[in-house]
């Protein structure tokens, strides 16, 4: 006879241990190195990755400032900018981080689009996993943060498509690294030039 109920381990799902390990990193990054000038707005922090041992947030600071950290429990750093980054008049990308946060497909990039909306980016014909991580302001002067992922180190410019209203548009965003600065037989990526 078959015994009734269900089988298989019990206890949490590695998806349930993941969101639990992202909300420990995130309270760590909150008592340890997101204080005083550096604690972030009412928006709190958005997760940029998670990975196997770390967590890479993004946030804003009352006076507007950007900053990123990556928490892991044996190593955590932030960054944040000198000065706020205004809203652009006209639409427009905005380089923000270009980093490697030390883990495979950790290498990303974060863009903010004013007054526009990102479609699709490619690298050299294929095609950029990107998503979406924070939208501050409203209407003609939204800025929305993308999160843009590569699997290493790249170099080049990306072909983005951007939307502005009823319209669809192309635009070229060079990385902080041009493809002339890649040393030859490097593991570099590249994206080509513009």
């Amino acid at each position: 006879m078959r015994p009734s109920g269900p089988s298989g381990p019990s206890g949490p799902s590695a998806r349930e241990q993941a969101r639990e390990r992202v909300e420990s990193h995130r309270q760590q990054v909150l008592t340890k190195i997101a204080t005083g000038t550096k604690a972030p707005d009412g928006e709190g922090l958005s997760v940029v990755g998670a990975y196997p041992q770390s967590t890479a947030f993004f946030w804003s600071t009352a006076d507007g400032r950007y900053c990123i950290a990556i928490y892991d429990p044996s190593h955590h750093t932030v960054q944040c900018h000198e000065s706020t980054k205004p809203f652009s008049r006209t639409p427009k990308l905005i380089r923000l981080y270009e980093t490697d946060f030390g883990s495979p497909g950790g290498y990303v990039l974060l863009v903010a689009a004013d007054r526009e909306t990102i479609r699709t980016v490619t690298c050299g014909g294929a095609p950029v996993e990107f998503r979406e991580i924070r939208v501050n302001g409203k209407a003609d002067t939204q800025r929305t943060v993308y999160a843009l992922k590569f699997e290493g180190w790249t170099a080049g410019v990306l072909k983005v498509r951007v939307a502005r209203g009823d319209s669809v548009h192309a635009t070229d965003l060079a990385l902080a690294t041009s493809d002339d600065e890649v040393p030859p037989d490097s593991d570099w990526h590249s994206c080509g030039a513009s």
